[in-house]
């Protein structure tokens, strides 16, 4: 599939998730499915680890719809300190949203490299912006990317170091600035760094089917 394609059936597909629609909920949850299963499941670990990131969030959601949502009292023996039913329903169909929406991103991101991804992004806002503003875009999307990937080895560096549990409160802030002054260092260094963004051929027509059709998919879900 084109790297443009890839994005936009993803902006597509992350709009209808959105609106957590069980139906629509239900064929994302099965489309992904299968995707995964055709792809062999690309880095399973990293994507368990994101989503377990999430718990706190999930929980919260599941904590605020469950207790906030007027309806039903799902357990009528404790009274008003019971969840209801309607909002316990809906917590689930956002936390079910927000996981489905993380399965897609990181599966765009495993199967699509990054010499790819950007000249698919700068494709996509093409019709809104200009030539210079979507080089910076992207250069600003590949330092975001290259960020990621360098910031979470100087922390799990500085913690086999010295755990957090012997780190007191009043040194966690000169902990954090010395992370924050390292990121700053490597990209001052890579700062004259010369970035090449391929340029994509346009996709074949009939690849324009499958976000178009989700698109009706989307519309007709809601």
């Amino acid at each position: 599939m084109h790297p443009l394609i890839r994005v936009l059936t993803l902006v597509v597909l992350i709009t209808g998730l959105a609106f957590a629609r069980p139906l629509f909920l239900t064929v994302a949850a099965g489309l992904l499915i299968v995707l995964y299963v055709m792809t062999n499941f690309p880095a399973p670990a990293r994507l368990f680890q994101m989503m377990l990131r999430l718990r706190w969030l999930l929980l919260a959601i599941l904590l605020v719809y469950g207790w906030w949502t007027p309806g039903n009292e799902l357990f009528p023996g404790i009274g008003r300190w019971s969840p209801t039913t309607e909002g316990v329903f809906t917590g689930l169909l956002r936390i079910a949203s927000l996981l489905l929406i993380v399965a897609a991103v990181h599966l765009l991101l495993q199967l699509t490299s990054r010499s790819q991804l950007l000249p698919a992004i700068m494709q996509f806002i093409r019709p809104v912006t200009t030539k210079a503003v979507r080089a910076r875009i992207a250069v600003r999307v590949l330092l975001t990317l290259e960020a990621v990937t360098e910031v979470q080895p100087l922390v799990s560096d500085r913690l086999k170091r010295q755990p957090l549990k012997d780190y007191r409160l009043d040194t966690l802030g000169m902990v954090a600035c010395r992370l924050y002054r390292n990121v700053l260092d490597r990209a001052e260094r890579s700062a004259g760094e010369v970035i090449d963004v391929l340029t994509l051929q346009s996709p074949p027509l009939w690849q324009w089917i499958i976000p178009v059709g989700l698109s009706a998919a989307v519309y007709l879900s809601i």
